[in-house]
């Protein structure tokens, strides 16, 4: 029997048959793709869409073909944009926010879940139509106007008259576009900066001057000084009364290279050498109970120091629960609980409540002259209050080998005094009038049941909690030469409302006694400043910038250039304008349609 190999092996003679290919000539002409032309090289002269290689296109109703993924930065906000701009389908026009969905074909999240809904976010916080509110004026949007905290404006310059004169609602610098976060660093610094100095902050507590042989002088007062209305010092939580709002009026911060008045109180006398605010020295005295980051501008010209901020820095608000043991959330930056939206609820508080305990029926102390702010637009009614500007001499040190440190150091500083006790006389009875506010109370601590009963114990706990914002009040009290201090006791008529608050209670304190309760003394306080201005005066003219670091316990000093700082406030106009037109498909500003 004779036997074959396809006889015995027959799956391999099959095999073998199938291997035996030859591939096609591979084209020399056509090198888009790989492979061979399909139908020939004349074919190509046509170009294939992407409809050829869909077999079944009644599966996907395809009205528009576009950008099927872009994650490039300028993609991902032109998607945020189209959400909020309105552009996208119905259900999701203008003021929605987020991203337009896309609906997935059917049945293809089967065994899937949302993990995240949230969008993602663009760099500029508060930019585009769904961003963070503004303070646009009167009559548009009350609500939002209070929320946002009218501080820190810059004032315009009036051509005719040639002094500085400022809006009570104008814009607000950096935080109308992008809301400070004050976990971050208030200031990106750049490495081109150099840093001249590094201070540790438990080093200046042992700073020290002589207090008493430290000389005032009242150079002007400005604005008006209504009186205390005693009536709220009976408030109690059973008598509680509803805080009003006042959102016509115009509140002031201006800084210290915008008030005119500094400016020529500067210039006219020789031996002056510092000019600044009150609320910009009480930072650099406080200074090491703060835990955020802030930042302070020294510029110093021919020999002369002027102590300023920027617009919409982190000084302008207030911080609540900053040095808690449990602060507020970071991270829920949208929330009304979040430390950004507490700093502004914070401040509007103070702001109506400093108008409110007023007694108008009294009428208003008639001082040197108006308010240096105002408009005088025939608009904007500005709110109650004075401006003390005084002459501040602190003593040398006799012992030192530099003779600017010998010397007696003149500054003047702008300082605000909120009202005036009924009996007041000779600059005595003068009043600083602040609020604390409670936003979440807690089952075993809350205002309402705890005030009455244990008033030490609520103080205390406040002394703890916001230590660097009380210490920022007693030092500008001190500044300004009130000797007392009426803090309020504020809290929102329903906890997830905070718009809307209640007068709980009011405590007055000595200025004196309640600096030496929190452990703030005048010897130290003015040891501070003398230090720090010392230090600048030993460099050469220039820009510094005293940064607090959010991480540590350190306060740094970096020289940077003349114009650094300045483009925010020219640019801020543009931004504006930036934010109201439409952005094509890469995220640039689309080009008008002709009318």
């Amino acid at each position: 029997l004779k036997l074959s190999t396809a006889n015995l092996f027959p799956s391999r003679v099959n095999l073998l048959a199938m291997v035996d290919f030859k591939f096609p000539p591979l084209s020399k002409t056509f090198t888009e793709s790989w492979g061979p032309p399909p139908h020939g090289e004349e074919d190509f002269a046509a170009k294939i869409g992407i409809c050829d290689f869909v077999e079944h296109l009644d599966k996907f109703p395809l009205t528009k073909i576009g950008k099927i993924c872009d994650f490039t930065a300028s993609g991902q906000r032109w998607m945020q944009e189209k959400g909020k701009g309105g552009k996208g389908p119905k259900g999701f026009g203008k003021g929605k926010g987020g991203f337009v969905p896309v609906a997935p074909p059917k049945n293809d999240d089967e065994g899937f879940s949302l993990v995240d809904s949230r969008p993602l976010t663009s760099k500029g916080n508060g930019k585009g139509r769904g961003g963070a509110s503004r303070s646009k004026g009167k009559g548009k949007g009350k609500d939002i106007n209070y929320q946002e905290g009218i501080l820190g404006q810059r004032p315009k310059l009036n051509a005719q008259k040639g002094d500085l004169k400022g809006k009570g609602k104008g814009r607000g610098g950096l935080q109308r576009r992008g809301l400070p976060s004050f976990r971050e660093w208030s200031v990106q610094t750049k490495t081109e900066w150099e840093m001249k100095r590094e201070i540790m902050l438990h080093s200046l507590a042992k700073l020290q001057l002589n207090a008493n042989e430290v000389l005032y002088e009242d150079l002007m007062w400005c604005g008006s000084l209504h009186t205390y209305n005693r009536v709220y010092d009976r408030v109690t939580t059973k008598t509680e009364k509803r805080l009003a709002r006042y959102e016509d009026l115009g509140f002031f911060n201006v800084t210290t290279s915008d008030d005119w008045h500094l400016q020529e109180m500067l210039t006219a006398d020789p031996t002056v050498t510092v000019i600044a605010t009150d609320h910009i020295l009480a930072c650099l005295i406080a200074a090491a109970r703060s835990v955020y980051s802030w930042d302070v501008i020294i510029s110093k010209v021919a020999g002369k120091i002027i102590i300023d901020k920027r617009n919409g820095s982190q000084i302008d608000f207030l911080s609540v629960n900053e040095t808690a043991q449990d602060p507020p959330n970071v991270e829920d930056k949208d929330s009304y609980n979040g430390p950004v939206r507490l700093s502004q609820e914070a401040s509007c508080i103070n702001q109506n409540f400093s108008q409110m305990c007023l007694d108008r029926e009294a009428g208003a102390k008639e001082l040197d002259a108006g308010n240096p702010f105002d408009p005088d637009d025939g608009e904007t009614q500005v709110a109650s209050g004075a401006y003390r500007y005084r002459k501040i001499t602190l003593p040398g040190n006799p012992k030192s080998e530099d003779e600017f440190e010998k010397s007696p150091l003149v500054m003047v500083v702008r300082t605000e005094v909120n009202a005036r006790m009924p009996d007041e006389k000779g600059g005595k009875g003068l009043v600083s009038v602040k609020a604390l506010n409670e936003y979440e109370p807690k089952p075993n601590y809350a205002w309402r049941s705890h005030l009455e009963s244990q008033r030490g114990a609520c103080l205390a706990t406040e002394l703890k909690n916001n230590s660097f914002k009380l210490g920022r009040w007693t030092a500008q009290a001190i500044l300004s030469g009130c000797d007392t201090m009426k803090i309020g006791y504020l809290s929102r008529q329903t906890t997830n409302d905070p718009l809307n608050h209640t007068l709980l209670g009011v405590q007055t304190h000595m200025t004196d006694g309640f600096a030496e309760q929190i452990g703030l003394t005048r010897n130290n306080m003015f040891g501070i400043l003398r230090a720090i201005i010392d230090m600048v005066m030993q460099w050469e003219d220039g820009k510094y910038l005293v940064l607090k670091d959010p991480t540590k316990s350190v306060l740094r000093l970096y020289e940077v250039p003349w114009d650094c700082f300045q483009s925010d406030d020219e640019d801020e106009e543009e931004h504006e304008e930036e934010e109201e037109q439409e952005l094509d498909e890469d995220g640039n500003i689309a080009p008008q349609q002709p009318g």
